[in-house]
């Protein structure tokens, strides 16, 4: 009995040595990678305009905003003469990151000749970086000229499904807006889903050129029969009919402006909505868009010019004027399948059958109403309670 106690006191206290070694273990402060001393970005101009005006291409004078993909924090800074901006003290992550310098036109005159406006450099193709205060070293970001922007973005994608009404999901549509001064022509403009397969492991979204689709529409008309005029909306439905009546919760979509009708399913099809035209979409009664997650874009590209590649048709990056990225969870960057250059974020975080809709944060200015188009679903668009077809959510009165 003297032997079983002496191993019973000789035990536990080794217990409790490891015990307390383990929670001293625990306790202590680990080595911290979440906040760094400085992080240094530089701004590099590719397109030769800073060399012109400056000797160098350091891009002096741009206006830059982080925001943690995590947390939603914001920070806003402006480069020095060396294109540099430092920043101390913030959580390591992933940051968007968006770079804008406005090119003034006396500077466009020293450049051109020419007192030309609408002319900015842009962090095109780098628009997502990540911060680890263990890797302080200088981050380049490259920026290049854009002329403007699209006269007609994506507005609002509606996808997820009225609440309290099972299974019902044909009330979805997209609605697109026109952000010129002027009426844009829709006739001819292209209308496709960004093509994706996990299951196949199949994933384009590092596709250098190309923009892969199995779901391809088109506005109807000849060139000139369906104007859209400056600040108009206009929906495309999947049915154009008041769903109200299937879905107490849902939306009246019989007076939008257009419907995906497809032709070759028992769809429905309302004669007072013009259709859209289906150029490819070989599976489903009708037009199909993710509830959760998917990406939608528009182009200009003549019919005839358009690629295929296997069963999919190939729309190269330069005819398209806007793409739009929404996901599950809107952080998980990672899992994008629109090639940054034409969507540098995602929008989302919706949940099936929750009624709410993407919508494209409004700008006023000089009483005119334009929409945010900063090339970053992240930073351009928030969800809204329900749906605002063919009008925005800002707006007091429905259109």
């Amino acid at each position: 009995m003297k032997k079983i106690w002496l191993c019973i006191f000789l035990f536990f206290p080794l217990i409790f040595f490891l015990s307390c070694s383990e929670l001293v273990k625990f306790e202590e402060k680990p080595i911290s990678f979440e906040r760094s001393k400085t992080f240094r970005i530089q701004l590099v101009d590719n397109s030769g305009y800073m060399r012109s005006i400056f000797g160098n291409d350091y891009v002096r004078g741009a206006e830059v905003l982080l925001r943690s993909n995590s947390l939603g924090t914001e920070y806003k800074l402006v480069s020095d003469s060396n294109g540099t901006v430092e920043i101390q003290g913030i959580l390591s992550d992933k940051y968007l990151i968006k770079a804008v310098r406005i090119m003034t036109p006396e500077e466009m005159e020293l450049i051109s000749g020419l007192r030309i406006t609408n002319h900015k450099l842009v962090n095109t193709k780098i628009k997502l970086i990540e911060l680890r205060s263990d890797d302080t070293s200088l981050i380049t970001i490259p920026m290049d000229v854009v002329v403007g922007g699209s006269p007609i973005v994506i507005s609002e994608i509606y996808a997820c499904g009225a609440p309290g009404a099972g299974l019902y999901w044909h009330d979805k549509y997209m609605e697109v807006f026109n952000q010129s001064d002027s009426v844009i022509y829709l006739d001819g403009i292209i209308v496709a889903v960004v093509y994706a397969s996990s299951y196949l492991g199949q994933n384009y979204v590092d596709d250098p050129e190309f923009v892969h689709s199995k779901n391809v529409w088109m506005f109807p008309g000849n060139g000139s029969d369906y104007p859209l005029g400056p600040g108009e909306f206009a929906v495309c439905a999947t049915d154009a009919i008041d769903h109200r009546i299937n879905a107490p919760n849902s939306v009246d979509l019989s007076k939008v402006k257009f419907e995906f009708y497809k032709d070759d399913a028992p769809d429905i099809d309302n004669p007072d909505v013009p259709n859209m035209i289906k150029i490819y979409q070989p599976s489903g009664f009708d037009w199909l868009i993710g509830g959760e997650q998917g990406a939608i874009v528009l182009a200009k590209i003549p019919v005839d010019s358009l690629q295929w590649f296997g069963d999919q048709i190939l729309i190269p990056y330069r005819y398209i004027l806007d793409g739009v990225e929404y996901l599950k969870d809107p952080t998980r960057l990672e899992n994008k399948i629109l090639n940054h250059s034409i969507d540098g974020g995602a929008t989302g975080g919706i949940q099936f059958y929750t009624g709410k809709s993407m919508e494209r944060i409004a700008i006023y200015s000089h009483g005119r109403m334009i929409l945010k188009d900063d090339d970053n679903s992240s930073l351009d668009f928030v969800v809204i309670p329900k749906p605002t077809p063919e009008y925005h959510h800002s707006n007091t009165r429905k259109k």
